[in-house]
């Protein structure tokens, strides 16, 4: 068709892109449904094709791409307006991943992993996720992430490929800030292919459980850009949650300021009182609230409350099993915890709370599993040395103590301001028989508050399995009554 135009072209190329988006099938499907090659598809999107292709997709689709002789061609549709951007949440695509083993069979393996994905990201109900449909328009085909994140109104693109080879399989996977081009996160994971279905499970945990803590921070510097008077609501989220990031008191004490002004900004918006029970918590358990035990019951009030505006928030479900546990209601935290990890199986730190609680009950040996998942799930997270303190409690409470010390002796390092891990590390080092340690441990742990006691601790430990394990360690390093 050497007589056909460039605008002809661009029209015809346009309308078959329009036709894929409005019937939400990609170009495989597309290909499948003409019963034209692959190939032949690529050059249609591109505006190269002859005149019997376009006859055998009119015949197949409806659509009216040639004049009739004599008649002036069909106008050119209208560029549609890009959507825009959701402005009080983050929003995502997330592209079909590559196939690079070579072979279509394996298609349905990218694909499903693809699937699982956006499937686990629509459970984080503060994030916008494109749909299925319109995210695999854009399979096999080559893409700007800035023009896909233009059309699709999204601000963060997902993308990755598959790759098998002799029983293994590798998948690789980059979060990018489409608005600037950068890349935020990247990784690759590489599994024996045996169980098809436990292998998807496993990669799309890893994927969401390490894309979720970037997106936050990502919008925490966003927001952090921005005049303090001109932040929404949401933005006040997540700079708060940013600051929590970090662990220390100064930072918890300004994303609870932050955390303030969501609430009274917008006092139906769930998570904001999501984030501030978590807050709340963490500074009743670091011992920086004034009444430890008023700390926790507050934490449990906005707890309530976040779960009251949003039942689907795992963050508040969590906090309200923690407060539970503390209490000793084991049963009741157990159910709590599991259904916010039912929410978002990828919620590492859910997977820890459920192990402690498990650890107070009494399941050491589940504890032990819950916990080393978590920990393999975040392995870099800032709340690491509350992660190897709560998985070296759990092998305390089952007895492993030469498996517990380093975990221990970390935990400290990663989080020294804290009193409660020295404790743990002091009650291994009695029953390993490290004595000098264990007096250095002790000297350091009361600078940093009330000398420790063992009628104390026996106390605060009354409804938890591992408390006499737990005071017989301190007692053979030498604490007093």
């Amino acid at each position: 068709m050497d007589h056909v135009t460039t605008d002809d072209r661009k029209r015809i190329a346009g309308a078959i892109k329009d036709y894929l988006a409005r019937e939400r099938i990609s170009r495989e499907q597309f290909a499948f449904k003409t019963k034209l090659g692959k190939s032949t598809v690529d050059k249609l999107l591109t505006g190269l094709f002859s005149e019997r292709t376009l006859a055998i997709v009119e015949k197949h689709t409806g659509l009216v791409l040639r004049a009739p002789p004599g008649e002036a061609p069909p106008p050119a549709p209208a560029e549609r307006p890009a959507p825009p951007k959701p402005v009080d949440m983050p929003s995502i695509a997330v592209l079909p991943f590559a196939n690079l083993g070579g072979s279509p069979d394996q298609d349905f393996l990218a694909d499903g992993i693809t699937e699982d994905i956006i499937t686990a990201l629509t459970r984080l109900r503060w994030l916008f996720v494109i749909a299925r449909n319109s995210a695999f328009v854009y399979k096999g085909r080559a893409v700007d992430v800035r023009e896909v994140a233009r059309d699709l109104g999204v601000r963060y693109v997902l993308e990755g490929a598959v790759r098998t080879a002799g029983g293994r399989i590798r998948i690789t996977g980059q979060l990018i800030d489409a608005e600037t081009g950068n890349h935020i996160w990247a990784e690759k994971y590489d599994r024996e292919l045996k169980d098809i279905f436990a292998v998807q499970d496993d990669i799309t945990e890893h994927v969401v459980a390490a894309v979720e803590p970037h997106l936050y921070a990502q919008e925490g510097f966003r927001a952090a850009g921005k005049p303090p008077e001109n932040l929404n609501a949401w933005e006040l989220v997540v700079r708060a949650l940013s600051l929590l990031g970090r662990v220390g008191r100064v930072q918890n004490e300004q994303a609870q300021t932050l955390l303030r002004r969501a609430i009274a900004m917008e006092p139906g918006y769930a998570r904001a009182h999501a984030a501030m029970s978590w807050a709340v918590w963490w500074s009743a358990y670091c011992y920086w609230h004034e009444d430890v035990r008023a700390g926790y019951r507050q934490a449990m009030q906005h707890a309530e409350d976040a779960l009251t505006l949003d039942p689907g928030d795992p963050w508040p479900r969590m906090v309200r099993g923690l407060c539970l546990s503390g209490t000793g209601q084991h049963d009741r935290a157990l159910t709590e915890l599991k259904s916010a990890l039912a929410l978002n199986p990828s919620f590492a730190l859910g997977h820890m709370a459920l192990g402690w609680a498990l650890l107070r009950s009494g399941a050491y040996e589940e504890a032990i599993a819950e916990t080393g998942k978590a920990m393999r799930m975040s392995p870099v997270d800032t709340y690491s040395g509350f992660y190897t303190s709560i998985h070296g409690l759990a092998l305390l409470g089952a007895q492993r103590f030469a498996e517990a010390l380093p975990y221990l002796e970390a935990s400290v390092a990663a989080f020294a301001e804290y009193p409660g891990h020295y404790n743990t590390l002091v009650s291994c080092c009695g029953h390993l028989g490290l004595m000098d340690a264990a007096r250095d441990y002790i000297a350091t742990r009361n600078r940093l508050g009330p000398p420790v006691r063992l009628n104390v601790i026996r106390e605060n430990l009354k409804h938890f399995a591992h408390r006499d394990v737990f005071v017989e360690g301190l007692r053979k390093a030498g604490v007093p009554e």
